[in-house]
Parts: structure tokens; C-alpha cells; sequence
């Protein structure tokens, strides 16, 4: 079956309401109870195993929403839901008595899984069928991320994340050789980490991916990201389908950490070729053509400036400097206007060092890395409050934090010595989850699209 039939029942002995299932936004400081049942199966050869792992990319999805949390395992709860009558199974009286608003179970039928979603509250049904299923973890874990994703906007009226991909760097030792002769390429994997796969093959060392937003010629697969071949670090572009890229700039000395606006007619990125680790900026073409030569946007004697991130309309850059003393960061307008430079402003005060800046979509925060009490934390700067505010707790360092699209949710990887791993967190729910694991230091993660 190659696509979803998605159907609403309405159960006459138990429900009062008349419409589809109406459910009011959860408000961001309360996360919607759910129940997840156990996969029920009649009459399949798909594993036991396999099912449960199933069940678990769906518990994953649904914890880390920023909207929802999964219950624990009831085997009471289990054998009620498991009942052939309807009426029975999703008793709201029952199910209310547990603290549960929404009770979500599968059934798996031969290469088929039919989803009932329950809300106790309006005590009605909904059920998504017809979901094929291969037997092929990697496969059908993408088709359970879409069904989160349809479950986000049918209970919550949000985009769930569940079907975006992560990109970012993976650092090895090479075979045969010194402990400071490294390589890295860019890698991609599901949100949760799941279906991890290499996406350049430069045999050097590669970091700091950035997607570029879609266009109508060239699609969303499209990226930029550093790489030393050539003896210097130099910005190159690439996409999800080519093994090498190519060189974006013709500009000599050293170019870092690129950043590219949401209108793509800028790419910021940091450069010495003018004798300092300075802020440069170019003009694109909405297509891609480059404008000119690029330009240099802020220089300051015996400083290095670091970690450009436009704003969502484009006019505003926040990055790092040290011209105070330590890293902080600082805005600054992302254009010369009248041949004049613009000056910078410094936002962060708190603490002393602050680095890897990123602005949310939605233009009201800007989250980043700051050194707190020894440890790197990641903090959020509210634009509109004008504060401060430490997002993240515990031991190990955190940096190089990047926002979905959602401005809920950030990815993140700790830094260290032993094991460098990217981690998941969101505003609702700051205790940060663990979604790489492996050979290799991942780094530099970035966001991409569906």
C-alpha cells in the first residue's frame, strides 16, 4: 500500500462528541501525557525484536516533541487496550483516572501497522491505516518519523521534526598514522541519530556544515561546509548527492565557519586575508551567482572574530570577538552602508567566554556556548527580554549548539576528550538526550531539511 488511508471512527456507545477529535493547544510550559500500548500483532512474520525497536523510534519521537511525554509501561492499562471492543479499550473514565490525555495503539497486521490515537479528554477516536512496513528497521523507521510528524499537527496543530535530518562532522584518527594527523567528513543522520550516513568522501579533513536554504532550481539538499585539502581551510559547496565539492571563493589566505542567510543572497564567514581572523561577508545571487568580491564587515587590532550567524531577515549578524578581552558575542548589521563599517553591539555580560552563537527562525533568541562555573553550558539570549538565560546543567562541555525550524528544539555536541556526541534538547524539556554513538568525534552539527 503505497499510501496511508487516514480515517476518523466514532465509537456511538462511548462518545458524546459528534465531530473529529478537537484538542486545544498544550501550552509550552505543560507536556501532554500519552500512553504508547505495546505493538499488538495478529497474523504477521515480522520479529518480535524488530517490532519493539519499531515502538521505540516512536516513543523517541513522541518524548523528545517538546509537546508530549510517553508514559511508562502499565500491564494493566496494556490488557484494557488490548481488548477486540473499542468501547472497552478506550474507556476514558479508566484511562483518565491514570493522568493519561491521549492513548496510542498499533496494531500490526502481515506488513501493515494501523495507528488508533485516543483522546480521553473529547473521548474520541482517530486511526491512521494502511502504514506499510518492510521488515527493514532502517526503512520503516522513517515511515514511524512521519507518522509522528502527523500526529504533531493532528493533536497539536505543530510541524514535528521527526522526518528533518541532522548534518555534521565526524573526526577520525588515520589508519597508520600520528595521533594529531586527523580526517573528518560530513555526515547525516535522522533526528534521533538513526540511519547514520557518510556524505563526503574528501579523504581530509571536512567541517562545519551549513545547509542553504531551498531554491526552486537547485531544491534543499544543497550545502556548504570547510575543508583543508589544498593545504588551507577553504569554503566549499556541495549536496546529499555529490562525494566532493567544490570551491566556493576565489580569496587567498584561511576561510571558517560559513554562514548563509535566510534569503541566500549573503554568505558570512571568517578569514585572515587580510592579515586577522576577520568578519568578511559576500553577496549572492538568489540563484547562487556570487556578487563581486567580498567584503570585509569588522576588523579589530590584536582581536579574532569567530561564529557568524545571520538573523531570519537578514540584516543583522551575531558573532564572536575578543576585542574586549574574552570571547563574547556581539550584533552587528550584516551590510556597509554608505562605505562606512558598521559598529558592533555586545549582548552577552553574564559570563566571559561565550562562543558558537546561532539565531532561532523566529528571530527572538540567539542560543550559544558559554564557560559557567568551568563547564560550557548552553545559554539563551531572549532578544525580546533583553536576558540571559542558562538552558543547560551538569558536567561535560556543550558547544556548537544549532536550531529546527521550530525554534524549540536545538542539536548540540558535547566536546570531551574521550567521546565528542551530539545531543538533542528542547526549551520544554532541558534534560538533553544522547542520539549519536560510534567510532569518531561528531561535531559541527547543523540542521537540514526533510
Amino acid at each position: 500500500m503505497s499510501k496511508w488511508i487516514f480515517a476518523f471512527l466514532t465509537i456511538a456507545s462511548l462518545l458524546s462528541a459528534e465531530e473529529e477529535i478537537r484538542v486545544e493547544l498544550t501550552t509550552r510550559a505543560k507536556l501532554a501525557p500519552l500512553y504508547l500500548c505495546r505493538f499488538h500483532t495478529k497474523e504477521t512474520k515480522l520479529p518480535l525484536t524488530y517490532l519493539k525497536n519499531l515502538r521505540k523510534t516512536f516513543e523517541f519521537d513522541l518524548s523528545h516533541s517538546g509537546y508530549s511525554k510517553v508514559l511508562p509501561l502499565n500491564e494493566i492499562l496494556e490488557k484494557a487496550a488490548s481488548h477486540t471492543d473499542l468501547a472497552v479499550a478506550f474507556n476514558p473514565s479508566r484511562w483518565s483516572k491514570g493522568g493519561v490525555s491521549y492513548v496510542i495503539k498499533g496494531n500490526v497486521e502481515d506488513y501493515t501497522l494501523n495507528l488508533f490515537v485516543f483522546s480521553v479528554k473529547e473521548s474520541t477516536l482517530k486511526q491512521f491505516q494502511g502504514i506499510p512496513l518492510s521488515g527493514n528497521l532502517d526503512v520503516d523507521r522513517r515511515q514511524l518519523h512521519k507518522l509522528s510528524d502527523a500526529l504533531m499537527k493532528t493533536l497539536f496543530g505543530i510541524e514535528g521534526l521527526a522526518t528533518t535530518h541532522i548534518l555534521y562532522s565526524v573526526q577520525m584518527k588515520k589508519e597508520s598514522s600520528s595521533a594529531s594527523n586527523w580526517r573528518s567528513e560530513i555526515w547525516e543522520c535522522d533526528w534521533d541519530g538513526g540511519n547514520p550516513r557518510q556524505v563526503t568522501y574528501e579523504q581530509d579533513y571536512s567541517i562545519t556544515p551549513v545547509m542553504i536554504p531551498a531554491h526552486p532550481t537547485y531544491g534543499s539538499d544543497r550545502f556548504l561546509y570547510v575543508n583543508y585539502k589544498n593545504g588551507q581551510p577553504k569554503i566549499y559547496f556541495s549536496s546529499l548527492k555529490n562525494r566532493t565539492g567544490k570551491p566556493l571563493l576565489e580569496l587567498r589566505g584561511n576561510q571558517l565557519l560559513p554562514a548563509i542567510s535566510k534569503q541566500r543572497d549573503k554568505i558570512a564567514f571568517i578569514s585572515d586575508a587580510a592579515g586577522r581572523a576577520d568578519l568578511f561577508v559576500q553577496k549572492v545571487e538568489p540563484s547562487g551567482i556570487l556578487i563581486g568580491k567580498p567584503e570585509q564587515l569588522f576588523s579589530y587590532p590584536r582581536s579574532t572574530q569567530g561564529s557568524p550567524s545571520f538573523s531570519p531577515d537578514g540584516k543583522k549578524l551575531a558573532f564572536v570577538s575578543d576585542k574586549d578581552g574574552t570571547p563574547r558575542i556581539y550584533l552587528i548589521a550584516s551590510m556597509i552602508q554608505n562605505s562606512k563599517r558598521p559598529k558592533p553591539a555586545l549582548i552577552t555580560k553574564r559570563n566571559r567566554e561565550n562562543t558558537c552563537p546561532t539565531w532561532s527562525p523566529d528571530g527572538t533568541k540567539i542560543a550559544y556556548s558559554a564557560k559557567t562555573k568551568g563547564v560550557r553550558q548552553i545559554w539563551i539570549y531572549d532578544l525580546e527580554a533583553e536576558e540571559e538565560l542558562q538552558l543547560t546543567t551538569g558536567p561535560g562541555n556543550k558547544e556548537n549548539p544549532c536550531w529546527a525550524l521550530n525554534s524549540l528544539h536545538l542539536v548540540f555536541n558535547s566536546t570531551d576528550p574521550d567521546s565528542t556526541e551530539l545531543y538533542l534538547v528542547n526549551l520544554n524539556q532541558p534534560d538533553a538526550v544522547r542520539i549519536t554513538k560510534g567510532s569518531g568525534k561528531k561535531h559541527y552539527p547543523t540542521w537540514g531539511t526533510q
